[in-house]
């Protein structure tokens, strides 16, 4: 019983620590799409 219970914690903190990766790997695209758009406004600006 206590490693099955074990088990549960580890495969909970795993999930938690997937999950965040994940939300971390969204943030930095929309940061990098960002700035992107940001310096095609700027060119067009400019034009």
């Amino acid at each position: 019983m206590d490693l099955l219970v074990g088990f549960l914690i580890f495969a909970g903190i795993f999930a938690l620590y997937d999950a965040l990766r994940k939300v971390n790997n969204n943030i930095l695209n929309q940061t990098e799409e960002i700035k992107k758009l940001r310096e095609e406004l700027a060119n067009n600006n400019k034009n």
